[in-house]
């Protein structure tokens, strides 16, 4: 009998346990696999492709490339110490070294990168060699076996297939900071995720950037990654952008500074060694080329950390991350002129065709200002001045400019300002240096010596020939200059012209109306005087023979201890704008001996004629 009960008992259990074992696998089976798939899959985020951007006739600039990197993983070959660092395994370190030993870059930058991984999921991969070749690939695929955790991967990157042109305007990508995730500068976008950080790739990052892939990770019981990611979930493809730029034209922009330099140092001025120009529509602001130089590498900036990263020293002296076009704040010198020419003639203060004297000096109290031209003793007209750029005849101007000054009349600021100077000009592209148009306001606000914060005469006779305090970018006086030549209306200067969609079509113009417009007075004798000043005047040797007429001012901007700045602004043709460019080399002399000759390269290119050699 009790042997019998055991036996009933032994059979009861089994019976129970098979129908749990029933119950698990085949009633709660699904769920069970669903757990278990969890685990051994984890989601992480990659960054997707961005959108292209051409030129205005649709050639690439930026484009993005599958490029072949190495990746790590953080986990499988290091750990975290309790300061948060993350330092490699004895076995991680040994597989580092290998992998040094065969592509030749210290292991300390490895970890250095590891460190710095772009990828803020645990389960994400760290790219320690960004870009690799294919022997090297093929190597790592034979012998995958004997590098766990190690693995090459294909990673969207931008390509610029025109080499490093552009960087003046395109900008730079990163990885999104806490800043911008705080400030939702980027709504929808989550740590990872790149973004631009600078020029038209942060203006236009929401059309630009593709969001987060979703990729799928296998990790082990632990958590640790042991395989690959891979793509489970594809966003929407990112519009593409088209610019205002013309490649060719910046090219000959590019090289136009350069020449510039060259010619500086030809006539004795060897601390010329940087230098911009702007070439824009007058009409409607499209910049169609925007040089600075020196310049960073675009392309190197795009696949080396180690060199993005010295970019960003601040002790460099070179300071290649400034567009010394639109943040490069310098006195104008005489091409200052036109606009304080439009402030007499707008307040009434001259007329077209009223002289003053144009003497080889003039006297402010104990001060001697002195003209270019020591010998000069004249009666000119206004036109006149402009075109041989007689210094005396603006001093004077700016004394009566002082004298309304003392009334409360604030003419020669105030017209600066409303010609596109002193201010930001509203272009697209981040980052534009403000300016300075000095007032006795600024003295007061800026200086606290009560000497300081008087304005004397002389400060507005300065002024007049673009001197003192004044400090504006060669962007805002193409602005002003295109206000003059277009009739006054004040564009807004810009890249941006067209929206693409993955196909490269045009979907959607972007549209930048007119700052402001304002009412020009006999704008005609400014227009006389710069037509006569580049054909027979101060830069007449430049463009006195040349085809296209051009309107233009040169300037020299006194900078010391060094050199003069070399400035020339202009626009062309004269009597029907098309075109104004506006060229500055630093140290550079004379306007005619640098800036005139790396316009007339310009004009020579966009106009499609070889004019004859200065």
């Amino acid at each position: 009998m009790r042997v019998g009960i055991i036996g009933l008992a032994t059979i009861a259990l089994f019976g129970l346990l098979a129908l749990r074992l029933w119950s698990l696998q085949v009633v709660r089976g699904p769920h069970f696999a669903l757990a278990a798939q969890s685990q051994t899959f984890r989601l992480i985020d990659l960054p997707a492709p961005r959108g292209q951007i051409v030129d205005a006739k649709g050639r690439l600039l930026a484009g993005t490339s599958g490029g072949l990197a190495v990746s790590v993983d953080p986990a499988a070959l290091g750990q975290i110490d309790r300061h948060g660092r993350w330092w490699p395994t004895h076995q991680g370190r040994m597989l580092l070294r290998r992998l040094s030993g065969l592509s030749g870059v210290p292991i300390a930058l490895f970890i250095r990168r590891i460190r710095h991984s772009e990828f803020k999921s645990p389960y994400a991969s760290a790219v320690v060699l960004p870009r690799i070749k294919r022997d090297l690939n093929y190597f790592l695929d034979e012998h995958a076996l004997q590098f766990p955790g190690i693995h090459v991967v294909a990673l969207p990157e931008r390509s610029y297939p025109s080499g490093s042109i552009g960087s003046e305007f395109l900008g730079l990508l990163g990885e999104i900071s806490p800043t911008q995730l705080g400030a939702r500068a980027h709504p929808g976008l989550r740590a990872g995720a790149i973004v631009g950080q600078s020029g038209a790739e942060a203006t236009y990052d929401r059309l630009l950037n593709g969001g987060l892939e979703k990729a799928r990770v296998v990790v082990d019981a632990r958590g640790r990654p042991i395989g690959g990611a891979h793509v489970v979930r594809v966003p929407r493809p990112a519009s593409g952008l088209q610019l205002t730029i013309d490649l060719r034209l910046q090219r000959v922009a590019e090289k136009a500074v350069q020449d510039g330099i060259a010619l500086a140092h030809a006539n004795g001025h060897y601390d010329a060694h940087a230098g911009a120009a702007v070439v824009m529509n007058p009409r409607d602001g499209s910049v169609y080329a925007l040089a600075s130089y020196p310049r960073f590498d675009q392309a190197r900036a795009a696949t080396n950390p180690e060199y993005l990263r010295a970019l960003l020293n601040p002790n460099d002296p070179r300071h290649l991350l400034v567009n010394r076009a639109t943040q490069g704040m310098y006195p104008t010198g005489s091409t200052f002129k036109p606009i304080v020419a439009e402030a007499g003639l707008a307040s009434g203060l001259i007329g077209p065709y009223s002289t003053l004297p144009c003497t080889s000096t003039y006297t402010v109290g104990n001060h001697v200002f002195h003209n270019v031209e020591a010998s000069v003793n004249a009666s000119l007209t206004l036109p006149q001045a402009l075109s041989i750029s007689c210094d005396t005849w603006f001093y004077r101007l700016g004394a009566m400019f002082y004298g309304e000054q003392q009334r409360g009349h604030l003419y020669m600021q105030d017209w600066a300002r409303r010609l596109g100077v002193g201010h930001p000009t509203g272009f697209d592209v981040p980052g534009e240096a403000a300016g300075l148009v000095p007032t006795p306001g600024w003295l007061k606000r800026t200086f606290k010596q009560a000497w300081q914060r008087i304005w004397y005469e002389g400060y507005s006779v300065n002024l007049a020939v673009g001197q003192g305090q004044l400090a504006i970018t060669p962007l805002q006086l193409a602005v002003a200059y295109s206000t003059l030549a277009n009739g006054g209306t004040v564009v807004r200067p810009h890249v941006g012209r067209a929206v693409l969609d993955s196909s490269g079509r045009i979907t959607r113009q972007l549209r930048f109306p007119a700052r402001r417009h304002v009412r020009l007075h006999d704008v005609g004798a400014i227009r006389d005087g710069l037509f006569a000043g580049a054909h027979s005047g101060t830069s007449g040797s430049v463009f006195g023979s040349f085809p296209i007429p051009v309107a233009g001012k040169t300037g020299t901007a006194e900078a010391p201890p060094g050199s003069d700045h070399s400035w020339y602004a202009s626009w062309a043709p004269a009597y029907n704008p098309k075109l104004v460019v506006v060229v500055m080399i630093e140290h550079g002399g004379f306007g005619a001996e640098a800036a005139a000759p790396a316009a007339k390269e310009i004009y020579s290119a966009y106009f499609g004629v070889k004019a004859p050699r200065s």
